[in-house]
């Protein structure tokens, strides 16, 4: 028992025929003019959008400040440090890495809000390395 006859399979093929093609009778719509100018990125986004500092660089942002500490260890290599805190905190670089390798037995890597110093640190240690945060002294 066929449900479709050759019959109707024709019958529907030539529906289809006769139906008129999505592409007749459309237009092409023109592009909205928007201003844009009042959306231009900040500097800080381009600069990498980190709210932390370098040890010299004032913050941006609200709430306390907090240092994340690099401490010096046993275990830790040059190339360790230089690979791990880039990947870690994104305002580092491998150079800046391997200077704060050669500091004494605590080094500043960043002073930042308590959010971000508490995950940076957390990448650091899950990395291998070393790592506390602790209040900036000169913040109120």
């Amino acid at each position: 028992m066929a449900l479709f006859t050759a019959a109707s399979t024709t019958r529907f093929s030539s529906t289809k025929q006769r139906l008129p093609s999505p592409r007749v009778g459309t237009g092409v719509l023109e592009r909205p003019t928007f201003d844009q100018s009042q959306f231009e990125p900040s500097s800080q986004a381009l600069e990498g959008g980190d709210i932390g500092r370098l040890r010299d660089k004032r913050g941006v942002g609200s709430g306390d400040s907090y240092r994340v500490l690099l401490i010096d260890d046993a275990r830790h290599s040059e190339r360790l440090v230089a690979k791990v805190l880039p990947q870690a905190v994104p305002s580092v670089t491998p150079d800046d890495a391997r200077k704060l390798f050669h500091e004494s037995r605590v080094a500043v890597v960043i002073v930042t809000v308590k959010e971000h110093a508490e995950f940076y640190s957390q990448m650091m240690v899950r990395s291998g390395l070393r790592s506390i945060i602790e209040p900036e002294s000169n913040s109120v």
